[in-house]
């Protein structure tokens, strides 16, 4: 596996963009997720968004389809890891919400960007700038402010439980794919490679998803739940991770890492503007924290 090539100031730029897109689709995703785990079981809402992307991404992927199948067949490892590692950690994000509060899986969300640059360091030794780490560090500290509201006490508070073990658990999942699929090589286009990721992680999860209608709840089939499906599948598995595939691949893990978090400043704006909540003064301050950290690894990167 090798390391991605350093990318001109305006692939850079582009990459940047596309990321951004990228993290206002996963907003979207926590927003969506929210407002069903009640209604919804997880692994069944998991299963089915990614088994529609997968058939909205199908026809794209069947001219050559002797050579892609070829491809996927000699490269087989490489989808079965990615597969498990997105899925798995998408999967364990949704259990999570059932035994803990959003606030937790917010911040343990913002630690994304550290297990990220941890992984890149412990398998691929990949040096990292010390404006890296103080943004990270700032950005993460945005995130507090914003997830505590500008308060010490919700911080001191926090009560953390086994669903913020697996969302922890997730979080390496999202590191490890973001690591391994910037150095996988296998000459496929990004919509034939996202469609072999899904497959392969869809048939991991089958078996979960097929003990928990079994044992616990089947997904109803109703309007809430094929929205959410739906909504998720399109914007969020297919949108979202072509252009979060892209951006990784431009500008390498450890830069792009840094962008999820802005998905807490999307999810505000988004909540402000959709829900109707009121705009404090924390939001503004935790979001000029998540920026100025977010510029820090950027603007080292493009000096």
């Amino acid at each position: 596996m090798s390391s991605p090539p350093d990318p001109s100031a305006r692939e850079r730029r582009v990459a940047y963009l596309i990321l951004g897109v990228s993290t206002f689709l996963l907003a979207l995703n926590h927003i969506i997720g929210r407002a069903v785990h009640e209604a919804v079981p997880p692994l069944g809402l998991s299963f089915w968004r990614w088994f529609v992307a997968a058939a909205c991404l199908f026809p794209f992927v069947l001219g050559n389809w002797q050579d892609t199948l070829n491809s996927y067949r000699r490269h087989w490892r490489d989808f079965i890891a990615l597969g498990g590692l997105i899925i798995g950690a998408t999967s364990l994000i949704l259990v999570a919400l059932r035994y803990t509060t959003a606030t937790n899986v917010a911040l343990i969300n913002a630690t994304q960007p550290a297990v990220t640059v941890l992984l890149s360091w412990l398998i691929y030794h990949v040096r990292l700038e010390r404006n890296h780490i103080l943004g990270i560090l700032i950005s993460f500290c945005g995130v507090l402010v914003m997830v505590c509201k500008g308060r010490l006490e919700p911080l001191l508070m926090l009560d953390f439980n086994r669903g913020d073990l697996l969302a922890m658990l997730s979080m390496f999942g999202f590191a490890g794919y973001a690591v391994r699929y910037v150095r996988t090589s296998h000459g496929l286009g990004p919509v034939r490679t996202l469609f072999g990721v899904i497959v392969a992680g869809c048939v991991m999860l089958l078996p979960f998803y097929i003990a928990e209608t079994v044992w616990l709840a089947p997904v109803p089939v109703n309007a809430t739940s094929i929205t959410a499906i739906l909504a998720i599948a399109l914007l969020v598995s297919v949108a979202a991770m072509l252009m979060w595939n892209k951006g990784n691949t431009m500008v390498g893990a450890n830069r792009a890492s840094i962008f999820m978090n802005l998905v807490p400043v999307f999810g505000a704006l988004m909540a402000v503007s959709m829900l109707g909540e009121t705009f404090e003064l924390y939001h503004l301050s935790g979001m000029a924290m998540i920026c100025a950290g977010v510029w820090l690894v950027v603007g080292m990167a493009s000096s």
